[in-house]
């Protein structure tokens, strides 16, 4: 088996579905999927976890490949749009929780006692319209994953965080309406 190429290699896995041909991909090429991962990561952790995650990927993946290029090349193309995509996400939770906490410093600035606060809370809550309730409850209250809510609304996930994004500035204008009501 140490013998068959790379492209033999994925056909009698594709073929056979045996695991024997799929591990021996994974002997040969793991520490060049781990030296990617790592480059991107620059942390030990995180890089091994990327490759587990490419490895169990490439098994549906790999039904995929069609020999017109090397196998390293294409799979060196996987792993490229692995670690930048989940790059990517880590920004969007970065990004997300930096939204979240400027929300909370501004509710607390905003806040002149504890009862204030809830009492405008509560009316905000009761005057959203009931989707923007449900879904700012969803995610801050019941701390929903995003793809679970856009799941549960037969939605995508950018459509869940662009009305998350409406609903909590509508909130904003209405705590900010009622505070101003209760000063005069």
């Amino acid at each position: 088996m140490a013998m068959l190429s790379d492209q033999e290699l994925v056909k009698q896995y594709t073929t056979t579905g045996k695991d024997k041909y799929f591990a021996q991909i994974y002997i040969r090429h793991r520490q060049l999927v781990y030296q990617k991962c790592l480059f991107y990561v620059s942390n030990t952790d995180d890089a091994e976890d990327f490759v587990q995650d490419i490895f169990v990927q490439l098994t549906r993946k790999v039904y995929s490949y069609k020999g017109d290029a090397k196998f390293t090349t294409w799979l060196h193309s996987v792993t490229v749009n692995y670690c930048i995509d989940q790059l990517r996400k880590q920004q969007q939770n970065q990004a997300m929780w930096r939204n979240y906490q400027y929300d909370l410093l501004q509710m607390d600035d905003w806040a002149g006692s504890d009862e204030v606060y809830f009492q405008a809370f509560e009316r905000v809550l009761n005057q959203l319209p009931p989707y923007q309730r449900d879904l700012l409850l969803a995610k801050y209250g019941e701390r929903a994953p995003i793809k679970d809510i856009a799941f549960s609304q037969a939605i995508t996930t950018s459509a869940v965080k662009m009305r998350i994004k409406r609903a909590r500035e509508y909130a904003r204008i209405l705590y900010d309406r009622i505070l101003a009501e209760g000063e005069s």
